[in-house]
């Protein structure tokens, strides 16, 4: 598995949409808030976003999509500047027909469920902005938006699990695009476009079990020892050896949160021979013990991840 499908699949990015209808007039809405990154997409019409990280408004015309992956404070409103207050417009469901001067918005966001946080928020930019006017023929990217914008308009049988299973693809397409532009020169997004660094992270997430040294991994990397430890400690800010640990904890976190596996078994699975060193590395990266851990209450029943929330009636504070 590759280095960006094992972090996805550990820190279990979440999906929730909880609007898609449209609204006629003025109106204005605010989903900005912790713990979450807001998206928005626009069916049809047109509108503008506002956000401290943008230079100037943004119009945002049909089939483009607005997401403010760190959290950042942001509003979406009918016109530039709107003074209207936030989430009090009534919105329209699609059954009523396109209104010819209403606005469709696809609103929601990504989050990861993992109780640590998750090292992608920091890979994205504060705003990815996709244009459907520019964005190239064979974008892999648009051409999921046109999808999901398809799927919101036509709210065809299924089409609420179908949105969800694209948005994910969608997430996963915008990490790997930002990442492949080069832009970012630190932080993890940079460590996995480099091309030695990655194979030893490659390593690393396949396989924390792994007793790996950091010759083997500057190995991987063909690198020498010296130079490989110096790359990544820039990089990513700490040691190869560091990492692996965080690495390796982090998915103890899942086996014993969400299996109930023994701690004794977790230990194993992470490369420890003894719950005792175990149970001291995963305190000192966690900051809970393991046993705390696997004895927290499970999810209520009927939980599950990847849910979907339709609002076809008044846009809400998430």
């Amino acid at each position: 598995m590759d280095s960006l499908s094992a972090i996805l699949s550990t820190f279990r990015l979440q999906v929730e949409i909880i609007h898609n209808a449209q609204y006629c007039g003025n109106w204005a809405v605010d989903t900005s808030g912790p713990g979450h990154i807001s998206f928005h997409l626009v069916t049809h019409g047109h509108c503008y976003a506002e956000s401290p990280k943008l230079t100037s408004p943004a119009r945002l015309e049909t089939g483009d999509f607005i997401m403010f992956p760190q959290r950042t404070r942001h509003t979406v409103s009918s016109e530039r500047d709107c003074a209207i207050e936030v989430n009090i417009a009534q919105s329209h469901p699609y059954e009523e027909g396109l209104q010819h001067n209403g606005v469709g918005l696809l609103c929601g966001y990504f989050r990861f469920t993992h109780a640590a946080n998750s090292p992608l928020l920091d890979i994205l930019p504060p705003v990815k902005i996709v244009q459907s006017s520019i964005a190239k023929a064979d974008s892999l990217s648009a051409n999921i938006l046109s999808l999901i914008r398809q799927e919101a308009l036509a709210q065809a049988s299924g089409y609420q699990t179908s949105i969800n299973r694209l948005a994910e693809s969608l997430f996963v397409v915008l990490a790997r695009e930002h990442m492949e532009e080069g832009e970012a020169i630190s932080g993890l997004a940079a460590a996995l476009s480099d091309g030695r660094i990655s194979k030893a992270l490659d390593a690393i997430h396949a396989k924390p079990e792994g007793n790996w040294t950091v010759e083997e991994l500057a190995g991987l990397a063909h690198m020498s020892r010296s130079a490989f430890a110096e790359r990544f400690k820039s990089l990513l800010d700490e040691s190869p050896i560091s990492y692996l640990g965080r690495w390796r904890m982090q998915n103890a976190w899942l086996w014993l949160s969400e299996e109930r596996a023994s701690i004794y078994d977790v230990a194993r699975r992470c490369g420890y021979e003894s719950e005792a060193s175990f149970s001291k590395a995963f305190k000192k990266y966690m900051g809970e013990s393991p046993g705390k851990v696997r004895n927290l209450d499970k999810a209520p029943a009927g939980s599950a991840d990847n849910s979907i929330k339709m609002s076809t009636t008044q846009s809400k504070t998430v």
